[in-house]
């Protein structure tokens, strides 16, 4: 079962390094495709430097923003699973190995999550998510994991299988949403499929000043039919989440210990 990873990247060469070594830490059959959008800095030499060491390819063509170098990215793919991660953030060793487990095991599974787990670029610290959060289809349908209500939906730990990803139009989202992309595509996935959590960390969000995520925010939250009055998480939301957290257990894909070698 191969899984195709894409890296959309601008000018990444101060972070992207950090990406590669958790991907050459994987294991299994895998794809990496770079999508750079046309870098004037030492992205290229830096992922070139890679080659060999395990499979990943560069790719280059100039496009508008983050979502549209994903769509770009997509089309080099040649995966049963699918999924990306940008070009700061990073895998754990086993993410890769546990993925595949999971949608072999669960054949009727098609869109999985893991964890959250964020990771802190000045300190050096991961912060775990003390519960493992479930996610209903119809609250990510509607929109209620956002910034402002749930909480975000971590991207880099998103994985899916191809046919979710064919049915589901993505490019009308990509192509459309400059900023708030991953949060449209997934009110999209969740149209026809269940977001399942996996019970281990697959990846860590990256936490840095200046992060685009953060210089782009009114956008953001524009392109996600929020305001901002609305950042503020309510307190009948938290309280809402906790618990389908606790009656949702039951649904979290318990894996058992992957081969890593």
């Amino acid at each position: 079962m191969l899984i195709s990873v894409v890296t959309p990247v601008l000018n990444g060469a101060r972070t992207i390094a950090r990406t590669l070594d958790s991907l050459a830490a994987q294991r299994g059959e895998f794809e990496h495709i770079v999508m750079d959008a046309g870098s004037k800095d030492a992205t290229e030499s830096i992922v070139r430097s890679y080659m060999g060491r395990y499979p990943v390819q560069w790719h280059s063509k100039t496009d508008r923003c983050l979502p549209e170098g994903v769509w770009n990215g997509m089309q080099h793919t040649r995966g049963d699973i699918l999924c990306y991660i940008n070009a700061d953030d990073q895998y754990l060793p086993w993410t890769l190995a546990t993925v595949r487990a999971v949608f072999e095991q669960y054949p009727e599974v098609e869109w999985i999550t893991g964890i959250p787990n964020l990771y802190s670029e000045d300190t050096g610290v991961s912060e775990l998510s003390p519960v493992i959060p479930i996610y209903p289809r119809n609250w990510i349908r509607r929109g209620w994991f956002s910034t402002g209500c749930m909480g975000c939906l971590q991207q880099e730990s998103m994985f899916w299988r191809r046919s979710l990803w064919e049915r589901s139009r993505p490019e009308e989202i990509l192509l459309k949403y400059q900023d708030a992309g991953d949060y449209n595509l997934w009110r999209r996935f969740a149209e026809t499929a269940d977001l399942r959590t996996v019970n281990a960390v697959l990846a860590a969000f990256t936490v840095s000043s200046g992060q685009l995520s953060w210089v782009r925010r009114e956008k953001y939250l524009k392109e996600s039919g929020l305001k901002p009055d609305q950042t503020t998480r309510p307190r009948w939301a938290r309280t809402a989440l906790r618990l389908a957290c606790t009656l949702g257990q039951g649904r979290v894909l318990r894996v058992p210990a992957v081969d890593r070698r």
